[in-house]
């Protein structure tokens, strides 16, 4: 990301912005974690809101969602654009549709290397420490309401 490059955050819907969310998704979670191809998309996508993130040439590089039920999931950053702030800013803008959106509290998996980032986001460890695909994980909470 060069230091004159501008980035849209959007909310978008499923129907149409599926293709590029399952392309980021692909690419990072597929290709570069190795998981299943389950993780692309799930019966959960339709009823999510979606954050998604392009470049100036209107490039996908980064995604999220919510699920009506205050479960976060799915954020992905291309490698080129990581290390930049974008997986916080996605983070933010789907915790301020929660809030609109009277979501009481939000609920998400990480990986256990990246709990440390959602310690920061005021997110807490609620519950075991559990192997996904090889992964350890835990899942966190954080109360808006």
């Amino acid at each position: 990301m060069g230091i004159t490059e501008t980035l849209h955050f959007k909310e978008v819907d499923w129907s149409t912005a599926a293709g590029d969310i399952m392309e980021i998704r692909k690419r990072v979670f597929v290709i570069e974690q190795r998981f299943e191809k389950e993780i692309l998309c799930d019966n959960r996508d339709d009823n999510s809101y979606h954050i998604l993130v392009t470049n100036n040439n209107k490039e996908p590089i980064a995604c999220g969602r919510l699920c009506p039920n205050g479960r976060i999931g799915r954020i992905a950053v291309l490698m080129n654009y990581r290390g930049k702030g974008i997986g916080t800013m996605v983070l933010a803008k789907l915790i301020k549709i929660a809030e609109k959106s009277s979501i009481p509290s939000l609920s998400l998996n990480v990986e256990t290397d990246l709990s440390p980032f959602y310690d920061q986001q005021k997110f807490y460890a609620d519950g075991p420490v559990y192997m996904k695909q090889g992964v350890p994980h835990q899942r966190m909470t954080k109360r808006l309401a």
